[in-house]
């Protein structure tokens, strides 16, 4: 795999947990929330998980040989959470007893060997809560249950294990870089995460075989108002370019719909303004993308469509306008129609739901909603076989399987950071038919969503 967080050949088991383990609760209900990412743990705080109960353990946020799948369940009827081993009994009981698995959220052991201790279910008046034997001690009026897992004793040292990055390898492999709503890393001029960002690809394109880079939107906050936004969001993409070809989609917040504070212009008619580009054409002019074949409005980014080549096939991002109006949709499928030899990867701001099911809304001022376009565009075309979007949610994976029996991979990277700068990184291999992902923080060196796979690709030769 890639630039994965992956330990030594010869590394045990315990070695690979390095993450911190982060575990938040809800004062009022006592459900608690435990996850390896920090942005989750801070938003959960507007859902009532304000209590920060620090990072008891540490665990692996990727799959790795010895360790087994911790999986997220809830049951919306009582509004519990728990985190339960893939394959236990626990697990099996939850299912039996009306939770939904909610899947992987990190790796842990399911035995305990040297240098581990173990973690601890507990429950309280139908909520679950996870602790160990040091942490335990604040958990008054629980009742302990069975071991959920093992993790690395709090005493151990664990070494952080070193990025790894293969050759780039057969020429069959390559991979491309999804930048998710940067709109945040705009506010200020001392924020340089866009910057690092970008000259952290530049600097990995050889090792990861990186042929493009697209960004789904929002790539500032209200730029219209604040038009210094624009200036740092330029500053910030620089690096790639020359070096890196990439695109950019248009989100709501790079509209004229959108006011001081990132909130919809009062008084003013959004769908219009959401067509009203004009600031960020005059920030990044077509001429910024040398890749950029053809666009839908003559001197304008909203709907274009890029070009480049991998693995010794054709490839095409189509880069479109969130909701998008049914015209553009049918330039659309112009392009794709007329281009059967490439793979064609779509980039647009709104798709997927934060649960990973394709929305059903137009936002409220769009023009159509993206079930339309699926519906329309991304299912009838078999060379259509990637979607990538934000705009909601943090991260989730969707697999369709289109009217001409291909599979469709939609992939859904948000986040809305302020503290690091994610980047997903997917890499496809056209001999195996197979595509990995996984969404890495250069700023802090860390893996915030595991690696997926999706096999049974058929690519376009």
């Amino acid at each position: 795999m890639l630039l994965t967080m992956a330990p030594a050949a010869h590394a045990a088991p315990v070695d690979t947990m390095t993450k911190p383990i982060y575990q938040v609760a809800n004062p009022t209900t006592n459900a608690s929330i435990v996850t390896p990412w920090s942005d989750e743990a801070t938003s959960a705080a507007k859902y009532g998980y304000s209590t920060k109960l620090g990072t008891p353990f540490k665990a692996s946020t990727t799959k790795q040989t010895g360790l087994t799948a911790v999986h997220r369940l809830f049951k919306a009827s009582t509004g519990d959470f728990q985190e339960t081993l893939a394959g236990s009994t626990a697990f099996s009981t939850a299912i039996a007893n009306g939770y939904a698995d909610q899947g992987a959220r990190f790796y842990a052991l399911a035995a305990a060997q040297t240098g581990t201790q173990p973690v601890y279910s507990y429950t309280k008046s139908g909520k679950h809560r996870l602790a160990t034997a040091a942490t335990a001690a604040s958990l008054t009026g629980w009742t302990r249950g069975a071991i959920a897992f093992h993790v690395p004793s709090a005493g151990t040292t664990v070494p952080v294990p070193p990025v790894t990055v293969p050759p780039a390898g057969a020429s069959e492999s390559f991979t491309i870089a999804v930048i998710p709503d940067t709109q945040q890393e705009t506010w200020s001029d001392t924020d340089t995460r866009l910057a690092d960002r970008s000259t952290w690809l530049v600097n990995n394109a050889t090792k990861l075989n990186l042929k493009y880079v697209t960004h789904i939107g929002d790539v500032v906050d209200w730029g219209n108002a604040a038009p210094e936004q624009y200036t740092r969001a330029q500053k910030g993409l620089a690096p790639l370019k020359g070096k890196i070809p990439y695109s950019l989609t248009i989100g709501n917040h790079d509209t004229a719909a959108v006011c001081q504070g990132g909130s919809a212009c009062p008084g003013v008619n959004t769908n219009l303004a959401v067509r009203d580009t004009k600031a960020f054409n005059t920030a990044f002019p077509l001429n910024t993308f040398p890749t950029i074949k053809g666009a839908y409005e003559p001197g304008k980014v909203d709907n274009t469509y890029s070009t480049f080549t991998a693995a010794g096939q054709k490839w095409m991002v189509l880069n479109l306008e969130l909701w998008p109006r049914q015209g553009a949709i049918d330039w659309a499928k112009k392009i794709v129609a007329a281009n059967p030899d490439h793979n064609i990867i779509i980039s647009t701001h709104a798709y997927l739901n934060g649960d990973a099911t394709i929305s059903t809304s137009n936002g409220g001022y769009g023009a159509t909603s993206p079930k339309h376009l699926y519906d329309t565009l991304i299912k009838v075309y078999p060379n259509i076989k990637i979607v990538v979007s934000g705009h909601t949610g943090t991260a989730a994976t969707r697999t369709d399987t289109g009217t001409n029996g291909n599979k469709i991979i939609s992939l859904m990277q948000t986040y809305h950071s302020r503290t690091t700068n994610p980047v997903r990184l997917i890499t496809i291999n056209v001999a195996n038919g197979t595509l990995k992902n996984w969404v890495y923080a250069p700023k802090t060196n860390e893996t915030l969503a595991p690696e997926t796979t999706t096999t049974g690709l058929n690519f376009t030769r």
